[in-house]
């Protein structure tokens, strides 16, 4: 990836550490909502919950396991 890639990623990770889970996502929504694209990030988004909630499952599950 490309240098402005990196610098992007770095500044999106920051910025949901900063503001949280559900305040950054919200914003999002909010800014999504203005320019027309709803329905695209609703559903980026309900992926993203998805991924991070089995993320979380096969952590807990695998930690038990052992």
């Amino acid at each position: 990836m490309g240098f402005l890639v990196w610098i992007i990623v770095i500044i999106v990770i920051l910025a949901i550490i900063g503001l949280g889970w559900n305040t950054f996502f919200s914003g999002v929504m909010k800014g999504a909502d203005k320019i027309g694209i709803t329905s695209i990030v609703k559903n980026a988004t309900n992926d993203a919950a998805e991924i991070a909630k089995n993320a979380s499952r096969e952590i807990t599950g695998s930690s038990l396991s052992q």
